[in-house]
């Protein structure tokens, strides 16, 4: 089972102080949150970060099982505003449910990757388990996965986003409630002294309007290597979720007709590709032999006017740059006039199918208790992501806490769920490899897409066995 690689680095490096400088610019904090917002109780606070600066491999036991009690155990990460925002929830419910104690333990990322992998095999898992979505589709297929019960899941159609529930649906059935919209589209980081020198004070409206400025905003020296990148943006994920996005952008899918594989040979993929590429083989905005850091620390260090990245970069560059002044607009629609693009679902909770029946009732009353609006709104706040709950769009509090979640807010119905692309890690490699083999002259955009999509195929046929 693949599980995706940038995710390290979005949310679970531990950066002090981020999650407030990121809500400071009015922006959600991703990944590097250690503040935990009110909601949590100050001890919950404590215990957060007391016990996960010192986790280790075995992880930390929050709490324990109680006689008496039907004792519901939960396995989660260990970020840090996570945890703290898990505690509060945990002491909330279980005022309302005293009948109910929820045994608290969590990971290490990677180690808690590895619980799962081998609670699974060894029926050693917890009852419930917070999944990242790409996770929950490959865990429900091997029927590992308790179904939602049908009260709850009649209406998580109306009440979550769709990129946000896909991939926790598998044949029309839900296994598992997703908490946030795990938004990578949407946002660019600009740098308002860089493009006001290159002739501009607003970020462009259209596409087009934002190259002709990533042009001006380029600097070279004597042997054509990039001092200063109008727009950054050659990283993995950045590379697949803009072109699956100019895809959809034409009302196009990259979907073959049977819906398994891919169709990068359409007129609307091929002229994506093509316009995408462009932006290294023509415009020359940006290269990977100018640089060697991430094009997020790129941008932050100032070498860069505009970026494209997700809204969890924002807290590295109040933490790690607090002198650079910056901010992060509406990225133009590159087709039409409103954004269109894939998303894959976001962190949630599952069950485990294996139980106990009083124990699963226990536990998705648990989970629905997490996600009433009241209750998803304050972890939504305390973790500093978008939510899922299509409720909670525009929701004042939340826009009093962030005011840059206006342009998350904004952005979120044109979201779809990326889909089933086999091994995600691969998938996105492909698609990089092939724009990086175009960007230093080793193949030509249509021989790099045709490599790509071969590649792709070949991987979803293998990942679907005989």
């Amino acid at each position: 089972m693949a599980f995706r690689q940038e995710l390290d680095r979005r949310r679970f490096t531990k950066i002090a102080g981020g999650a407030a400088a990121a809500l400071s610019l009015g922006v959600p904090a991703r990944v590097y949150a250690q503040d935990a917002e009110a909601t949590a109780t100050a001890e919950a606070q404590s215990v957060a970060a007391t016990a996960t600066a010192e986790a280790e491999s075995e992880g930390v036991q929050v709490s324990t099982e109680e006689e008496g009690k039907t004792n519901v155990s939960w396995w989660t990460h260990n970020n840090t505003a996570f945890v703290a925002a898990n505690i509060a929830l945990i002491e909330a419910f279980e005022k309302a449910n005293p009948d109910i104690h929820i045994v608290y333990q969590y990971f290490p990322y990677d180690v808690f990757v590895q619980k799962l992998q081998t609670g699974y095999s060894s029926g050693t898992v917890a009852d419930i388990q917070q999944m990242f979505g790409t996770w929950v589709t490959e865990y429900a297929k091997f029927g590992l996965l308790d179904p939602v019960p049908d009260e709850m899941a009649s209406n998580m159609a109306d009440r979550f986003w769709p990129a946000a529930t896909g991939a926790y649906e598998v044949d029309g059935t839900f296994y598992g409630q997703p908490k946030e919209y795990n938004l990578e589209n949407g946002g660019i980081l600009v740098n308002p002294k860089l493009i006001e020198e290159a002739g501009a004070t607003e970020t462009p409206t259209t596409w087009q309007g934002m190259v002709d400025l990533a042009v001006k905003a380029t600097k070279t020296d004597a042997s054509g290597l990039i001092t200063q990148a109008g727009l950054t943006f050659i990283t993995s994920d950045t590379v697949t979720f803009t072109y699956l996005s100019m895809i959809l952008q034409q009302g196009a899918s990259y979907f073959a007709e049977d819906g398994m594989h891919v169709d990068l040979h359409s007129d609307a993929a091929k002229k994506a590709w093509q316009d995408f590429t462009a932006l290294v083989t023509e415009y020359n905005v940006d290269d990977t032999l100018s640089r060697s850091l991430d094009t997020q620390d790129v941008f932050f260090q100032g070498r860069a006017a505009m970026c494209a990245r997700g809204p969890w970069a924002i807290a590295v560059g109040q933490e790690e740059y607090p002198d650079l002044k910056f901010r992060y607009d509406p990225i133009p629609p590159y087709a039409g006039t409103e954004l269109k693009f894939a998303a894959e679902s976001g962190w949630g909770e599952v069950v485990n199918t294996k139980t106990d029946d009083d124990k699963k009732a226990a536990a998705w009353k648990f989970i629905d208790f997490m996600h009433t609006d009241d209750n998803l709104r304050e972890w939504n706040k305390a973790t500093f992501t978008v939510p899922s709950l299509k409720g909670l769009a525009n929701d004042k509090a939340l826009l009093e806490a962030a005011p840059g979640l206006a342009t998350s807010f904004a952005a979120l119905p044109g979201g779809q769920w990326i889909g089933q692309i086999g091994d995600r890690d691969r998938f996105f490699q492909f698609l990089l490899d092939a724009y990086t083999s175009v960007d230093i002259g080793e193949a030509s955009p249509e021989d790099a897409l045709a490599q790509a999509e071969e590649n792709i195929n070949a991987m979803i046929d293998e990942n679907a066995g005989p």
